[in-house]
């Protein structure tokens, strides 16, 4: 069968189960199950497609129907160029926080000196991992508070040659960190607790520790305003990502005698997604 007749039919079926962007899907799909780049599926609608690939690949348009994140059934996503491993262990990196990870490395372009980051709730370890890859001389350090992502971030550290340069906390708290940061980023969860019954099946599918942020959605985000004067370095940054509405909320939470030029970003759909604080001193 030819691959661009076959997507097609799959596109449709996908459609039909409410998946959002079912072409894009299925053509993901079918370039792993072929062992392709995408894009040729696009360029070559005839190339042929063995019965051992359209095995695989039915097996992947079946998990996309039940719900499950494209990444999870690749079992890969790119962050900024760096090819990242997850699975059910972590939070699927989005977009935004793609935008977050560049925030941080605008701010460590201007720090001298050697250079040290804390990735807080580092999960897959996509943000950390890709500041270390830009900083050849940045000390990352990666806290998380489950120890399933901690083994795959570290493994993605391996994969990537940075192991040597990142130490991996198993933390609850910001607390249970040691050490002194240029910079703290973080994309906690903001998810409000109520919210999340209602939430996709497809994010449902993702850890609920990376989702959970309390009865408003702030409760990691608090902590980390609260204790992170004591893991700056002085001028240091903290700079986080949060949900629709929260980053104003937050804002106004972070005191003035101890956090200067405080300011909020927008992502690229508009929503004012990201906090920055600097540390007075």
């Amino acid at each position: 069968m030819a691959a661009g007749k076959i997507l097609i039919e799959a596109g449709l079926r996908l459609a039909e189960r409410g998946v959002e962007e079912p072409g894009l899907n299925a053509q993901w799909l079918l370039a792993d199950a072929l062992g392709v780049e995408r894009l040729r599926l696009l360029a070559e609608p005839d190339l042929p497609v063995t019965a051992a690939a359209l095995a695989k690949f039915e097996k992947g348009l079946v998990l996309k129907e039940q719900g499950l994140p494209l990444a999870y059934i690749l079992g890969w996503q790119d962050f900024r160029g760096l090819r990242i491993n997850v699975d059910e262990r972590v939070l699927v990196p989005r977009p935004e926080t793609e935008e977050l990870a560049g925030l941080a490395a605008d701010f460590l372009k201007g720090r001298a000196g050697e250079i040290s980051a804390l990735d807080y709730g580092a999960g897959s370890g996509a943000i950390g991992l890709w500041l270390a890859s830009e900083f050849p001389g940045l000390r990352l350090t990666a806290a998380e508070i489950s120890a399933g992502a901690i083994d795959c971030a570290a493994a993605n550290a391996g994969a990537l040659g940075l192991a040597g340069r990142v130490e991996f906390v198993n933390a609850s708290s910001l607390a249970a960190v040691t050490g002194s940061f240029d910079v703290i980023v973080s994309n906690p969860p903001y998810i409000p607790t109520g919210v999340i019954p209602g939430l996709s099946p497809e994010v449902l599918s993702e850890p609920l520790v990376a989702l959970d942020g309390g009865g408003d959605g702030l409760d990691v985000a608090r902590m980390l305003v609260k204790l992170s004067p004591e893991r700056l370095k002085k001028g240091g940054a903290l700079i986080m990502e949060l949900g629709e509405a929260q980053a104003k909320v937050l804002l106004a939470a972070m005191p003035p005698e101890t956090w200067v030029e405080k300011k909020t970003f927008k992502d690229l759909r508009g929503v004012e997604r990201f906090v920055y604080g600097r540390l007075n001193g």
